[in-house]
């Protein structure tokens, strides 16, 4: 019998955002756990739990059933670091868990290939490359010259060269995300395939002068649905390794911003050009099909009073200027604001960021009547709203602490860190059913649906000024024209700039947004 392979696995991932005040620390990543050694070979075991509070199994799980299915494999667990998205990572933060996966490496012994979950739009304080780049090529310089690299990631990733030191790359197939053990597992076994010499992947890559398009971009739904099984077909050619869509997170600070598209085949260069160009036709065609219709809170407000959706249950508000799970603090007071001043009629449930307010409720006894002011999160520069509250319950979540405060029929709960309702569990907790409200303010901008589907039945992008505003995409500086505020007829004469691998100079004058007095201690570009 042939050596077995030994292959290393482990994941550092994370999606930042420049315009949150919140800097993301090593505290983020050890309250979603951090996994190493024998303890991340128990979670990522059919029988484990990989991501609590989430899903149990993920693309660490995935590529572990891989290497069961190939056989004769050594899996060597490294470790898992995970945080909600939030404000960059601070140097110190990367550099400690980049040195857990390296020490780890260093420690292994002989590898024959490691395998590493990313997400493609991570960023560190200080860093002035990719922390993914920065992560593959440490990683590169530590295993033997005959080893090889897979990595997955986030379809929301910002491509660019640096992210492609890998042999094998593949990016999730599905948005809501609900396949990260299946791209784990498509990762592993294209690894396995390669160690064995059965195939030898060559790569194309494309950009695109593209911010924003795909209407709600939700891969089950028109008109992405035809890109994305556009895709799979591509994947039954036995020729191609993989075909990846990338629809990036644009609130970073990166090399060239866009939307991208990757195509790896079995030694064929000219077929990956080939289908890379043709997979960049078929994104760059839903360009303008436009996101839905954005309400502000008063129209969203009469429009929750009217919906006979309201009958089956609650009326969803996502609030698309404070999605946390974009990396946005959470701490957004305007919607909260309208509901008090203008739906009094209407139960809602409010989750706000305000770890101040939090404080000062914390220790008052459950039925007390008080006086608040909700301001949201420190430097987040939000609307004060002033209310007299009565204490109904508080909880301690994987989200922190939060307390329930009800003014009539809204409904605030109130968290010390960045609250992410993505399932219904999380107002249970302060004893509110999701079921029996008219409205639910959402702090995200799909996965929460994956939770809901037999909740909430009708959806309301609502705007409002924060970080993750869309108008600040729209009207951002970018270093080509770009789509939807440009009206552009072809990629390809701005795909050579934007896969340029130098980085422009940076400058804040540049920057897209208002949010920089929050962060005005800090040095970013202008390119998200």
């Amino acid at each position: 019998m042939k050596k077995p392979l030994r292959i290393a696995y482990g994941r550092i991932f994370h999606e930042a955002n420049v315009f949150s005040p919140r800097e993301t620390t090593l505290e983020d990543f050890e309250r979603m756990r951090i996994l190493s050694g024998a303890e991340l070979e128990r979670a990522s075991s059919l029988g484990g739990v990989e991501l609590a509070s989430f899903m149990p199994h993920a693309e660490l799980t995935g590529f572990r059933q891989a290497m069961r299915l190939a056989g004769n494999v050594e899996c060597v667990p490294l470790t898992s670091a995970l945080a909600v998205p939030g404000g960059p990572i601070s140097r110190a933060t990367f550099e400690t868990l980049l040195g857990r996966i390296t020490d780890g490496i260093a420690k292994a012994g002989p590898l024959d290939g490691v395998y590493l979950a990313l997400h493609g739009a991570m960023q560190v304080d200080g860093l002035d490359v990719a922390p993914e780049a920065e992560i593959l090529a440490r990683v590169r310089a530590l295993i033997e010259r005959h080893a090889k690299i897979a990595v997955s990631y986030d379809l929301h990733g910002n491509l660019s060269e640096g992210l492609l030191a890998a042999d094998v790359m593949i990016a999730y197939r599905t948005n809501p995300h609900w396949d990260l053990a299946p791209t784990g597992y498509r990762a592993g076994r294209r690894l396995v395939r390669a160690l064995r010499g059965e195939i030898a992947p060559v790569h194309a890559w494309r950009k695109l002068p593209m911010v924003l398009g795909g209407g709600t971009t939700i891969s089950f739904l028109s008109p992405m649905r035809g890109v994305f099984r556009f895709m799979k077909d591509l994947e039954k050619d036995p020729r191609v390794v993989s075909a990846s869509l990338f629809m990036v997170h644009p609130y970073v600070d990166a090399e060239r911003i866009g939307w991208a598209v990757h195509v790896s085949t079995n030694d064929d260069r000219r077929l990956a050009e080939k289908l890379a160009d043709d997979l960049a036709d078929r994104a760059w065609a839903t360009r303008k099909v436009a996101l839905p219709p954005m309400h502000d809170p008063e129209a969203a407000i009469a429009e929750a009073r009217k919906s006979t959706w309201r009958k089956l249950g609650p009326i969803t508000f996502v609030d698309v200027g404070d999605i946390v799970g974009a990396g946005a603090p959470g701490g957004n007071t305007r919607i909260a604001s309208a509901l008090a001043k203008h739906g009094a009629d209407l139960k809602a449930y409010v989750p706000v960021h305000d770890p101040v307010l939090v404080e000062e409720c914390w220790d008052a006894r459950s039925g007390t009547t008080k006086s608040i002011v909700l301001r949201g999160s420190p430097g987040y520069d939000m609307p004060e709203l002033a209310l007299t509250v009565t204490i109904v319950a508080r909880a301690e979540t994987e989200f922190g602490r939060i307390v329930r405060l009800d003014a009539g029929n809204l409904s605030l709960v109130v968290g010390d860190r960045p609250p992410l309702p993505i399932h219904p569990s999380f107002w249970k907790a302060v004893g509110l059913d999701a079921r029996r409200a008219d409205v639910i303010v959402q702090k995200n901008f799909f996965h929460y649906r994956l939770f809901y589907a037999t909740t909430s039945f009708r959806h309301l992008p609502v705007e409002s000024e924060g970080a993750t505003s869309l108008q600040r995409v729209r009207d951002a500086s970018y270093d080509v024209p770009m789509s939807p505020r440009a009206d552009l007829d072809d990629w390809r004469p701005h795909d050579p700039i934007l896969r340029a691998s130098i980085m422009p100079a940076r400058s804040e004058a540049a920057r897209p947004g208002d949010v920089q007095a929050a962060r005005d201690t800090r040095s970013t570009s202008s390119h998200a």
